[in-house]
């Protein structure tokens, strides 16, 4: 089995597309992941010079590699922004969701990026009456509150969206698709280029300070003065160049494997091609691949960097217990990425010592992170209002410094809830 992502091998890096660091430009974008990628090509294209560091190849994080499904709705619910903040802010932010789904789909057909979208729906698959209930009240909030086409499908109808295993209740969100990864962010890393952004990999940024109207970015290739910062980090934000920023996120671990190409027996588990996730806090999310692999990405606990050998080991376990037919399918590839969890498990923009940021996006990321690079940049170049992601306080906790040494309780705590069905 290979510990490699099968979407960039399926789909290599482009090349020919980096460059040296400046000394100077309008904007630096630290990260080059979806956020960074999108606020540079519209940066780009409106007149500013850019240049985006990445301490890693270009688009190597989470952005490339996660299980390409796109829906709308945060990961707390926006629910929880309905009660907190009220309507009028909870329907803006709802809003914003529907165009990070719509967006990514916009920018895949105007910059030609053959992302291989599938159209299938996304599908929170359930167990028992007692998860259709809860279904069943949450679908008619949303129903109510924002309008949602979404509808409960009970055992009659799983089969639709869930061929085979023990699910007997899901919501089906029609506006759901799935995507290629790799294919989407290096299409627009080669656009962003193309728009005159100067990428440049291996070149990691450590501190900055104000310099006149503008900052002094100290990097691992030299210094570089700039207009404005933006911070794209996500999860692998670390305390360079910004420890604050560092604080205000937890970076967690997902895991993935596909399984190799299985054809209709693939198209049996998922007959509509829906991207499926189980709703549990340490949830496995599934799909069908476009070449016809079964793909399952979550995790053993909350933690980065686990062994890949044994995540592959836990996440065949757990794909066999939900479709026990697929015991003789061997696994191809494993590998993992992280996420960035904020403490209230919503996204948030804004500014810190200066510099703006966009992150937070706990597993919602290839919708969200596209369109909140997209808003930053408009914001930057005056074409925008403030995004309703500026709008709510970005919380950190008095005990967490960046060290997340929490995780094994919390792992812990999840796993038994989970299995409580709590």
């Amino acid at each position: 089995m290979k510990h490699t992502p099968f979407w960039v091998e399926e789909h290599p890096r482009p090349e020919n597309i980096t460059s040296d660091l400046p000394g100077e430009a309008d904007v630096l974008i630290v990260g080059s992941g979806l956020t960074g990628l999108t606020a540079a090509l519209r940066l780009a294209r409106g007149g500013k010079s850019v240049v985006v560091v990445d301490s890693g190849e270009i688009a190597s994080g989470a952005s490339s590699v996660n299980g390409g499904m796109v829906s709308p709705d945060i990961k707390a619910g926006i629910k929880v922004i309905f009660e907190q903040f009220g309507q009028e802010l909870g329907r803006e932010m709802w809003q914003a969701t529907v165009r990070s789904v719509d967006i990514v789909s916009d920018l895949a057909a105007t910059e030609s990026i053959d992302a291989k979208i599938m159209r299938g729906g996304m599908a929170a698959l359930g167990i028992g009456p007692d998860a259709q209930a809860r279904f069943e009240q949450s679908v008619s909030w949303y129903r109510e509150q924002v309008g949602v086409d979404w509808e409960v499908l009970g055992p009659g109808r799983v089969g639709e969206v869930i061929g085979h295993g023990p699910f007997t209740t899901a919501i089906f969100e029609p506006e759901g698709f799935g995507i290629q990864p790799a294919r989407f962010v290096f299409g627009l890393a080669s656009s962003a280029a193309a728009a005159g952004a100067r990428l440049v990999s291996h070149c990691e940024a450590t501190s900055f300070e104000k310099d006149g109207p503008g900052f002094l970015v100290l990097t691992t290739e030299g210094p570089v003065r700039v207009g404005e910062i933006v911070l794209a980090t996500n999860g692998y934000t670390t305390d360079r160049p910004s420890a604050e920023l560092a604080r205000r996120i937890v970076p967690v671990g997902s895991y993935i494997v596909v399984t190799e190409p299985i054809a209709d027996r693939a198209t049996a588990i998922f007959p509509g091609g829906a991207m499926t996730y189980t709703k549990k806090r340490l949830l496995n999310y599934m799909r069908r691949t476009p070449d016809g692999r079964i793909l399952i990405g979550g995790r053993r606990n909350l933690h980065t960097g686990l062994d890949l050998g044994e995540s592959a080991a836990a996440l065949r376990g757990q794909l066999i217990g939900y479709f026990p037919q697929l015991e003789d399918v061997p696994l191809t590839h494993v590998w993992g990425g992280k996420l960035a969890v904020p403490f209230d498990l919503v996204p948030h923009m804004g500014q810190v010592d200066g510099a703006w940021y966009a992150l937070g996006y706990a597993g919602h990321g290839v919708g969200l992170s596209t369109l909140m690079g997209h808003e930053l940049a408009g914001m930057l170049l005056g074409e925008e209002p403030p995004s309703v992601f500026t709008k709510v306080p970005h919380p950190t906790r008095f005990y967490y410094r960046g060290n997340p040494w929490f995780l094994t309780p919390a792992s812990i705590l999840y796993r038994t809830l989970d299995r409580l069905n709590r």
